[in-house]
């Protein structure tokens, strides 16, 4: 099962994640956020909700209640 183990955010709504299977790197959530038709994920362009972000249950987390699946993020991950 994968897992986030560590997670830190860096510029433009860019996260630095670890996984519990030692790979790890940044994801871009800017792109995902602008396309999305949810409200609720285009919530997360203003930055102070974004600074929220925490891993719970494995994964990354934000107060307004959006995760995203660890094996969506393990996709996204660029080196």
């Amino acid at each position: 099962m994968i897992k986030i183990i560590d997670a830190d955010i860096k510029d433009d709504y860019t996260v630095y994640v670890e996984f519990n299977d030692g790979k790890k790197g940044y994801i871009s959530f800017r792109k995902i956020l602008e396309t999305d038709h949810r409200q609720v994920i285009r919530d997360l362009l203003q930055k102070e909700i974004f600074d929220t972000l925490k891993i719970k249950l494995n994964t990354l987390c934000w107060d307004n209640g959006v995760d995203f699946a660890p094996d969506f993020l393990y996709q996204q991950v660029e080196s």
